[in-house]
């Protein structure tokens, strides 16, 4: 019964009009392909605004992986800040590690932060953020390149890694 609904639908197009249904068939599964692939393994972003100068421009589009999220020190990530909003930043540290900001410099454990990409002196903001300040269990620390135009954990303290919500594939820096 199936074979001839579909040898009886298939008749109804010829040479040109089978190859124009067959190839829209092709472009709706590749789209479908394509729309699966972002929506579960990769993410498409635009950088916005100058917090991580000169590591990433203002507009610039970045792409991230959704999976095998293990964040290291050093990383770029594209999370979720507590005001809803979606930014790109950096990790400068993992849960229970400590930071310390003195003589605007940041310190993980002790020892100068190692980023070569951060620019301006990083001081104190505004915010609940007490230093030294202990990263809580699956918590990360993230901050900015451009220290001095930079909203992040400076403020708002360690963001949950729930909240990331990728890595940066290529940061461009």
């Amino acid at each position: 019964m199936k074979r001839r609904a579909r040898k009886r639908f298939l008749s109804k197009y010829d040479g040109k009009k089978y190859g124009w249904f067959l190839m829209c068939r092709d472009f709706v599964l590749m789209l479908a392909g394509v729309s699966l692939l972002f929506s579960l393994l990769v993410g498409v972003s635009r950088v916005d605004g100058t917090s991580m100068d000169p590591t990433l421009r203002d507009g610039q589009v970045v792409f991230f992986t959704r999976v095998n999220l293990r964040y290291r020190r050093g990383d770029v990530v594209y999370a979720r800040m507590p005001s809803g909003k979606n930014y790109v930043k950096r990790v400068i540290a993992l849960e229970n590690d400590v930071v310390d900001l003195r003589d605007g410099r940041l310190y993980v454990n002790g020892l100068p932060e190692d980023n070569p990409h951060a620019r301006g002196t990083t001081l104190p903001q505004t915010g609940i953020v007490e230093y030294p300040y202990t990263v809580g269990e699956d918590m990360v620390f993230l901050v900015g390149d451009n220290r001095e135009g930079s909203v992040d954990s400076r403020s708002f303290g360690a963001l949950p890694t729930t909240s990331i919500r990728g890595k940066l594939i290529r940061t461009g820096g």
